[in-house]
């Protein structure tokens, strides 16, 4: 019988180390304790979101381009 968590659907084997300053860190974690998310979880949101609005600023960059 094995005792501990289970195995994730996709594991995540990667590692990302980055280097903030204590402002940042605390911007995390404030951020992601306010939505019950974990750094982690918090930190990939934000990407999400990077990503999403990616096609409408360029746009914005093309219209601004067609003008001048």
């Amino acid at each position: 019988m094995k005792v501990g968590r289970p195995k994730a659907e996709i594991p995540r084997l990667k590692d990302v180390h980055l280097r903030v300053t204590d402002f940042e860190f605390k911007k995390i974690a404030r951020v992601a304790k306010e939505k019950k998310l974990t750094k982690t979880a918090a930190i990939l949101q934000g990407i999400d979101l990077l990503e999403k609005n990616k096609p409408q600023r360029m746009a914005n960059i093309k219209e601004l381009r067609k003008k001048h």
